[in-house]
């Protein structure tokens, strides 16, 4: 069973990579550009450009978790369900007004299952004009944020972009990927051993949203 204290570090570290990601949306759905490097922080949520609060610009995606993913069964234990709530909470003030319909779940971490992961997905709310810059600022918060390898992997089938990164952590190392693509945005973190490489990272992760978004 995946320790409790385990759990609540994973929901910290995705709570907070998904303020990011929703930051980074606006940015980019409001017509910003690409800009490099140079910023160590997200970008501030703005007010949208009069464009973005037309109906027809917005996403029509949705996200649904099935009760199995990657081979593991979604862990609805006691510990798992207190973690999510807290999550809840902090996607509620963060991505209000950016993703729609978010759902995050714990997959594995049970007796018959150790290993596990956290996935957080959305729809957008608001249409993101320039999937190239989600892209490339994702990879850019990562990589000044302690995930000095992370870098864009070769798109999905469905033509999501998909970013990973690996950043050591007191239990080994942990793997974070994103995918972003015209209709949804989603987190996972595979925690230590889970994942042997980048490439395996996003291969798992173009899978998972092959699965989730509908």
């Amino acid at each position: 069973m995946i320790p409790p204290r385990r759990i609540a570090a994973a929901v910290t570290a995705v709570g907070g990579r998904a303020a990011f990601g929703a930051a980074v949306i606006t940015l980019a759905a409001c017509g910003g550009q690409h800009t490099g490097p140079r910023a160590t922080t997200p970008p501030a949520t703005s007010s949208p450009a009069p464009h973005s609060s037309n109906p027809a610009a917005a996403a029509t995606g949705s996200v649904h978790l099935p009760a199995q993913l990657l081979r593991l069964k979604k862990n609805t234990s006691t510990t798992a369900m207190q973690a999510l709530s807290i999550l809840r909470r902090q996607l509620a003030s963060r991505l209000t007004g950016k993703v729609v319909g978010e759902k995050a779940a714990i997959y594995g971490g049970e007796q018959n299952a150790p290993l596990f992961f956290l996935v957080v997905a959305g729809a957008w709310a608001k249409r993101v004009t320039s999937l190239d810059d989600v892209a490339h600022g994702l990879r850019e918060y990562l990589a000044t944020h302690g995930f000095a390898d992370a870098r864009l992997l070769p798109a999905g089938p469905n033509g999501e972009a998909l970013i990973c990164g690996h950043k050591h952590v007191q239990t080994g190392t942990d793997t974070l990927c994103y995918w972003a693509d015209p209709v949804s945005f989603g987190i996972v973190l595979y925690p230590p051993r889970f994942i042997s490489s980048l490439s395996e990272g996003a291969s798992r992760t173009s899978q998972i949203r092959s699965a989730v978004v509908g």
